[in-house]
């Protein structure tokens, strides 16, 4: 293991030949494409504006790849290049480093909507974003090539059988009665942050119960109607994101690291930005008139 990684060690040193201060602070904005902020603006985008079903779809995907790379990090606690050789460090960030969760996350999300649009110019494109993030982790010398091998690998073991089940999997759900429903989508999270607890594994999984729950009531008691017009789509992104923001910097400010609860607390504040995205948004958009017919945006293409 020693030989490939100091073999990835060499490769990056060779990637970072190029290196200018320019370069640098691109694939720093190259690379933020692939973090939990980004997606943060993506998701709720797609479930407010664009088609609920495939939002959700990508929702429930993305969250259960989140988990997944954090216990698999924290399973293999594999060191970064920079442990090796600190000289290659462009880059800040933290904890084990295999599997790339840039890698993973970015081949799951560009992925799946590659396979929702089914449009060959979008396809190549996803391909081309998938790429260079995972590049853009080499030369910020955080990542191994093995460990954008591994993140790449664990999103595709996810991505396809995902994208050959969904529709079943939909089908088995719908058919459960709401009681159900929110027994698994509560019990299932829960279960799952037992297994190797940290920030990164319950941040996921807390978002994914209080937006299970948040959905199931949107649906029963709100019904909002959506994307509709371009006005109505980019005054209800604009409230909707400022709102869950609001949320998260201010409880933020309350959560306490060395704290014996600090988890419960990363939980509830998580919880509470699944209930904002899928029931406290929609509700306010309802009142406010925000509001439209569903259209077309985004259906599945020819393939052409």
């Amino acid at each position: 293991m020693d030989t490939i990684l100091n073999w990835g060690v060499e490769l990056i040193i060779i990637i970072q030949k190029i290196r200018t201060v320019f370069l640098d602070h691109f694939f720093k904005a190259v690379s933020a494409l692939g973090t939990d902020f980004f997606y943060m603006l993506v998701l709720p985008l797609l479930y407010w504006c664009v088609e609920k079903r495939h939002a959700l779809r990508l929702f429930y995907l993305l969250m259960f790849s989140s988990w997944l790379n954090s216990v698999s990090k924290d399973a293999m606690k594999q060191p970064r290049p920079y442990h090796l050789d600190p000289t290659v460090k462009v880059g800040h960030t933290g904890g084990p480093g295999l599997p790339s969760g840039h890698a993973q996350g970015s081949l799951v999300v560009w992925g799946f909507l590659a396979l929702w649009v089914r449009k060959r110019w979008f396809t190549f494109f996803c391909i081309f974003i998938i790429m260079i993030i995972a590049f853009s982790r080499m030369y910020l010398g955080v990542h191994f090539p093995t460990d954008i091998l591994g993140g790449w690998l664990l999103g595709l073991l996810l991505l396809l059988p995902f994208h050959a089940l969904a529709d079943r999997i939909e089908a088995k759900v719908s058919g459960l009665s709401m009681t159900w429903k929110i027994l698994l989508g509560t019990a299932v999270p829960l279960l799952l942050i037992t297994i190797i607890p940290s920030k990164w594994s319950v941040s996921p999984m807390a978002i994914t119960a209080g937006f299970t729950l948040a959905i199931l009531l949107e649906e029963r008691y709100v019904g909002a109607a959506m994307p509709g017009g371009w006005k109505h789509i980019i005054e209800r992104y604009l409230l909707g994101i400022a709102g869950m923001f609001l949320i998260f910097f201010a409880s933020k400010k309350l959560i306490i690291k060395d704290s014996v609860y600090f988890l419960a607390m990363v939980f509830v504040q998580y919880y509470i930005m699944g209930l904002w995205v899928g029931l406290g948004a929609p509700w306010l958009f309802k009142i406010l008139g925000l509001e439209a017919k569903e259209n077309p945006t985004m259906q599945e293409g020819d393939g052409s």
